[in-house]
């Protein structure tokens, strides 16, 4: 009996792995089928939303492959032309545009929820002409001044860039500062030599290259066209076990349930993109190996001034440590390298967020995953408490409440941080610094070399049909192409029996033994290519330092002295003259002129000192401001906050004597107390300690006794 029983789960099992290998294919068939048609579209995306383009950077001059499109918006949640639109960007690095709304529940999703008008920047698979990547950042401008443009009476716009779109995003809002309303980046890499020894690899590859000669080939190899297939297979190999086995054995573990899951991500990992060669060079050249961005000094050809710190808007970085593409060292650490201290960025007026998850994955930050869900519902309903924060630097903490279920709102707060808070994030030694210098002057000695003797060979012997064939033959399009039915037919057959499977389908019992060696089995090959992976990893971040850190090898290329690494945040002279000019125009705030500035200054006075501040209670401040003053706008109501706040940070003694000098009477201190009793009231569950202190505050004003 017990051999029939095992013979009948053996028999269970085989049929079930031959229907699900059956549908396997059907979803890997369906998979090429759909890489063709993406990459046939010029203009494809995977959005789920529909749009209409509205401005086209193909007509502008110099033309670029970019586009602006208004996300049309859902039946049931029509959009206010008053509220803030939002102006979302996805990454240009090797796939298509629509990561940010492939799913209903994503950044576009909950900002049309909300009701507020919403604008996609796309772009199309191939560039134009000879288009750079300073073409993209001048034209790119245009697209936020339309916005603008269509929404005069609303606050001032929102914009999200993710992953390599969060360097456009920030190059267009320091090019036209007074545009933009708060910046929202999620998984930018902007401080790439930054990381952690033992972790985050991808910052070893291109010192294990050599710099950034070899995107030169690749380009001169594609006829001047870099196929963006090669940022696909860097990411991949990033975390091969999954690349190679973990995401394929997962469908065919779980066909039934995760098949339209698997496609419709697999969409957008197929829809395969280019850059011209001069666009992936600058991108490398001033980013990746020179590390450019945080330094301050980096300019166009032409003089325009690519400086985070000419960006006046609230600035929010979105970061995980569970990212391997742009962990917490790289897409925070720029805040370090340009700011000394938290008083400096409170003298530059720089109001700066991070929020950071300790779990989610890259793509995770911005695809519409379970976790990203709520918090890109949580920033859209928090954005003008984000804008009407005071200058500094906070860490936005997301909670759930204790005890709640699963799908509980996230409660959020503010709390103060200070640059040694961002470094404890992971940043780099003066040793690191050193080693990805010496990378840096090597990169270019070689370059200078392939560009003069080996570039010249390659435009003599141009031939399309050669990078033609180069293009066709990448590893990874081929990795999608032969199980499409256009280059090989015989995959039509598993069409027809995948109808067949279906109709007779018989899963298989989850306790059957044979299916859980099979899971079984599936771990150790994952565990092994893991390992394998690990290896790889120490072992090249070995070799990176064992090279590029070589005391000998940095006397070669001068990089044994001196400041290896130029940041902004090193210059005392003018961190001490911006000081200065800080303290004078805070003594110029100091007089108390408007009812609503007088009761700021008490809110200021009760919050002083106080290192956390609740969205719920911000967001209570706010309503209650424009309620009782319709006609302010939030730039204004900003001002009055900020210059309430620095006068209470900058001497509270000072402060109370001018608020005194504006209440005249005991009436209208008793109105202001009742004023800020009432906010109180408002946002409930308030300390007892800030009541105590609102009574100390009144006996000051002298209207109590």
């Amino acid at each position: 009996m017990n051999n029939s029983i095992r013979d009948n789960d053996f028999f269970a099992y085989c049929t079930d792995v031959y229907q699900r290998s059956i549908l396997f294919m059907d979803v890997m068939r369906r998979r090429g089928n759909d890489m063709v048609t993406m990459t046939s579209e010029n203009s494809s995306t995977v959005l789920t939303f529909e749009i209409e383009k509205i401005l086209d950077g193909a007509n502008f001059n110099p033309p670029i492959n970019y586009w602006l499109a208004r996300v049309l918006p859902l039946a049931d949640h029509p959009t206010d032309i008053n509220k803030r639109p939002y102006v979302i960007q996805d990454p240009r690095a090797g796939r298509g545009p629509g990561i940010a709304g492939f799913k209903k529940d994503s950044e576009i999703g909950a900002a049309l929820k909300h009701g507020h008008p919403v604008y996609f920047i796309g772009f199309d698979a191939e560039p134009i002409g000879e288009q750079s990547y300073e073409d993209i950042i001048r034209g790119q401008v245009k697209f936020y001044q339309e916005v603008a443009r269509l929404h005069p009476h609303a606050p001032k716009l929102c914009a999200i860039g993710n992953c390599a779109a969060g360097y456009l995003t920030m190059f267009s809002a320091m090019q036209e500062p007074e545009l933009f309303g708060p910046l929202l980046i999620a998984g930018s890499p902007l401080s790439y030599w930054n990381g952690e020894r033992g972790r985050n690899p991808m910052r070893y590859i291109g010192g294990m290259l050599g710099g950034s000669w070899m995107v030169s080939l690749l380009g001169d190899i594609g006829g001047g066209r870099f196929d963006g297939t090669n940022l696909v297979m860097n990411f991949n190999v990033l975390n091969f076990d999954n690349f190679l086995w973990g995401k394929q054995y997962d469908l065919f573990a779980n066909v039934d349930r995760d098949s339209e899951r698997f496609l419709q991500f697999e969409r957008w990992l197929g829809s395969f993109g280019e850059l011209n060669r001069s666009e992936i060079k600058w991108i490398v050249d001033k980013f990746f190996i020179g590390n450019q961005l945080t330094t301050g000094m980096l300019t166009t050809s032409d003089g325009i001034k690519l400086d985070p710190r000419e960006i006046n808007s609230p600035i929010v970085t979105f970061i995980s440590d569970g990212d391997n593409i742009s962990p917490p060292a790289q897409s925070a650490g720029w805040i370090a390298d340009l700011y000394q201290d938290v008083d400096e960025i409170i003298a530059r007026s720089k109001t700066i967020v991070y929020c950071l998850n300790n779990k989610v994955g890259h793509l995770a930050l911005f695809t519409g995953s379970k976790v990203a869900k709520r918090e890109n519902k949580l920033f859209v309903e928090n954005m003008d408490t984000i804008d009407l924060l005071p200058p500094g630097l906070y860490e936005l903490i997301l909670e759930t409440p204790e005890g709640a279920e699963d799908g509980t709102p996230l409660h959020a707060r503010y709390v103060a941080r200070t640059i040694e808070d961002i470094k404890n994030l992971g940043y780099n030694s003066e040793e690191d610094d050193r080693a990805f210098a010496t990378v840096n002057k090597f990169s270019q000695a070689l370059d200078g070399f392939y560009e003069s003797f080996i570039h010249p060979l390659f435009r003599m012997y141009h031939n399309p049909q050669i990078a033609r064939v180069a293009k066709d033959l990448q590893p990874l399009r081929w990795n999608y192409w032969l199980f499409s039915e256009k280059y090989n037919p015989a995959m039509k057959i598993f069409s027809t029996l995948t109808e067949q499977v279906r109709a007779s389908r018989k899963s298989v019992s989850e306790d059957n033994p044979w299916l859980i060696w099979q899971d079984t089995q599936a771990k150790l090959i994952a565990s092994y290519l893991h390992n394998l992976q690990n290896l790889r990893d120490n072992l090249m971040e070995q070799a990176f330092f064992d090279l590029w850190g070589n005391q000998a090898v940095q006397k070669y290329w001068n990089t044994h002295t001196g400041v290896p690494r130029y940041t902004p945040s090193l210059t005392q002279l003018e961190r001490d003259k911006l000081m200065s000019n800080y303290n004078q125009q805070v003594l110029k705030k100091v007089s108390v002129n408007s009812r609503l500035a007088a009761i700021f200054r008490v809110v200021a006075l009760l919050l002083v000192g106080r290192h956390e501040i609740k969205a719920s209670s911000a967001a209570v401040l706010i309503n209650w401001a424009k309620k009782h003053n319709p006609q302010i706008s939030n730039d204004e109501l900003r001002q009055v906050i900020s210059s309430q706040v620095m006068v209470v940070w900058y001497d509270k003694d000072i402060a109370l004597d001018e608020l005194r000098k504006f209440v005249m009477s005991k009436v209208e201190a008793e109105q202001l107390v009742l004023a800020v009793e009432d906010i109180l009231s408002q946002i409930g569950d308030v300390p007892a300690r800030m009541v105590v202190a609102l009574h100390e505050l009144a006996q000051k004003l002298n209207i109590i006794d």
